[in-house]
């Protein structure tokens, strides 16, 4: 990852002494950094890059770029350019929406010198960030939202509304920052400062426009698009300094075969297991790496390692992330580096582009509700079962509630079981932060996605939600991150735009036959993948953190030591009382529920202490 930030400051407004620009590299944790300064009609533009930016006679660049097509834009330019000057080379031709032909993570800032114009663009789907904001006439551009807070007038105060979002999401959606001032360029969106006037604007985005298409051609196709995918990532890399992760499901086990087939030689792959028998599945993984002859790597994490990392991940994460998978990536990633691979290629995405998640078979169990007759439903069922006591685990008690959660209209549906702590609002969270946000916040970050879907099948508009939030706001966050930390590059082959774009147009029944998740998925690598794999029940990175918090005396001692501490009362965000509730509930029960919420506000405690406090890790 290359860490660049960039200053704007318009005609007017104090130019900032290079005292206050030189504290964004170290924001920005660069180990150094390349400063250009320009001097114009906008006022000084300044941009930092470890390795500097790149200058045209019209156009500077800086950019963060893990593009799998520069090669190909390359020929098509008809010379072998410069990252930086192919980028300001496809500008000058086609303009700022050249960055639709761009394939794989990028962030790109770019100065028109002749039109005095700024660009910032980020990829389609989130593999790369950047964050903006602004103040007395400046306009603030870096990689981490941290990096802005060096800029004189950003506020740094933290955003009530981003901590309610944390709360409920376990991050923080996209556009909003954990900052009140500062704004992150979601997926797939540009922003352009014309004359001293910034806006923001969607280049691209998935749309399901079903096309009519026999099984085998889709299958064929979905093979030769995840074949090109797989190959644009490995690119020219030396095989002994690529790998993959696996986890022995599907879509790892999948994009190590594709990778062995294109190299025509053992790939590596790199597996993470938990010392808990229940977490461990390095069988699995096991399973595919003998079925492809992979050079297999593995490694058992126990809870003392992952209170070891725990620094590490919260320095890295400049917004509270309680996404708990992130120790098993980063001491995966570890491990690759440790054998000296340089990039990995993850399988991230394929869940959400061929409806491999159980929620989608989950949802279509509640949607058959609707298939009964209305007035048998309204008339006869409903009542019925309303003048019932409560069931509990009766099979009356199941009825009411499938009956209950089936009325619920998407996508409140979908989400009804995450949203715990907007549900108990009053319980845990402090009347001060209560009283600035909407408990419906969550709800209408869901519901935005959901309606801005361009789809018809209900299933295709789940699969968009889940790209925004699951991936975009989420998975990547954790791969790109833990990988940074660890020293690697990655690559995601299933979020290349022409596999995702052909999956959009599949009707949706080849996606999900009946109940059968992953249909058209089946179809085409059946042959490629071991039987075992196809049948394996998706776990991914199951971490043991609720058993940790529950079990191993050190993470019980921390959780209690900061989440019943005077300094977490006195933030005047969570009711004491009500986490110390749920630390009962936990240690109560067997399920990993209660421990899943209470490492999210385990994790957002160390966020504070450490990028809000300033307190240094011991």
């Amino acid at each position: 990852m290359r860490l660049i930030g960039g200053l704007l400051v318009a005609d007017g407004s104090r130019t900032p002494a290079s005292a206050e620009v030189a504290a964004m590299p170290h924001r920005l944790g660069a180990r150094h950094a390349a400063v250009r300064v320009e001097e114009g009609p906008l006022g000084l533009f300044t941009t930092i890059g470890e390795d500097g930016p790149t200058s045209t006679a019209d156009v500077l660049v800086v950019a963060d770029l893990e593009v799998t097509n520069l090669g190909e834009l390359q020929m098509q330019a008809g010379a072998h350019l410069a990252d930086g000057v192919l980028l300001a080379a496809l500008y000058q031709k086609e303009g700022p929406r050249f960055v639709e032909r761009l394939r794989g993570g990028f962030a790109v800032a770019l100065w028109d010198r002749r039109r005095r114009s700024l660009l910032l663009a980020v990829d389609q789907f989130g593999i790369k960030r950047l964050h903006y904001a602004e103040a007395g006439g400046r306009l603030a551009f870096a990689s981490r939202p941290a990096a802005l807070l060096a800029v004189p007038g950003v506020d740094a105060g933290v955003d009530p509304g981003a901590i309610f979002l944390y709360l409920n999401f376990g991050f923080v959606p996209s556009p909003v920052s954990a900052f009140r001032a500062v704004r992150r360029l979601a997926p797939g969106h540009l922003l352009q400062v014309r004359d001293g006037r910034p806006a923001v604007e969607r280049y691209w985005d998935v749309e399901y426009r079903e096309q009519p298409i026999r099984e085998g051609e889709a299958a064929r196709s979905v093979y030769r698009l995840a074949e090109d995918a797989v190959a644009a990532s490995l690119g020219e890399t030396n095989a002994k300094e690529v790998g993959a992760f696996l986890s022995g499901g599907t879509d790892s086990s999948t994009i190590v075969g594709l990778a062995t087939r294109r190299l025509g030689s053992p790939v590596n792959a790199f597996s993470i297991g938990f010392r808990e028998a229940d977490y461990n599945e390095l069988n699995y993984a096991e399973v595919a790496a003998r079925h492809f002859g992979a050079a297999h790597y593995t490694r058992l994490v126990g809870a003392d390692d992952a209170l070891a990392a725990l620094p590490r991940l919260v320095e890295r994460f400049d917004e509270p992330f309680g996404n708990n998978s992130a120790i098993g990536t980063l001491f995966c990633a570890e491990l690759a580096r440790e054998c000296g691979v340089s990039r990995l290629l993850a399988g991230d995405g394929g869940d959400e582009i061929f409806a491999g998640n159980a929620r989608y078979r989950d949802d279509r169990i509640f949607g058959i509700y609707h298939d009964v007759p209305a007035p048998l439903r309204h008339l006869l069922l409903e009542p019925v079962l309303r003048r019932l006591p409560d069931g509990g685990a009766s099979v009356i008690g199941r009825a009411q509630r499938y009956v209950r959660r089936a009325n619920i209209p998407n996508p409140d549906r979908f989400y009804s079981w995450e949203f715990f702590v907007a549900q108990r609002a009053g319980e845990l969270i402090h009347p001060e932060l209560l009283a600035t946000v909407g408990v419906d916040g969550p709800t209408a970050v869901v519901r935005r996605h959901y309606h801005a879907a361009m789809a018809s099948a209900e299933l295709n508009r789940l699969l968009y939600l889940d790209l925004k939030l699951a991936i975009g706001d989420n998975d990547l966050v954790k791969v790109t991150g833990t990988a940074e930390l660890a020293g690697v590059d990655v690559r995601f082959p299933m979020l290349d735009v022409p596999l995702v774009e052909f999956t959009a147009t599949l009707p949706a029944r080849l996606k999900m036959r009946g109940f059968k998740m992953r249909h058209v998925f089946g179809k085409a690598f059946g042959a490629l993948l071991p039987a075992a794999t196809l049948a394996k029940r998706k776990q991914g990175f199951g971490v043991p953190t609720a058993l940790w918090l529950r079990t191993h005396p050190r993470f019980r001692d921390l959780a209690r030591d900061l989440l019943l501490s005077p300094r977490l009362r006195e933030r005047g965000q969570l009711r004491a009382e009500g986490i110390a509730r749920l630390l009962d509930l936990h240690d109560g029960e067997t399920s990993a529920y209660y421990g899943d919420l209470l490492w999210r506000v385990l994790m957002l405690e160390l966020w504070q202490r450490r990028h809000v406090d300033g307190e240094r890790a011991a």
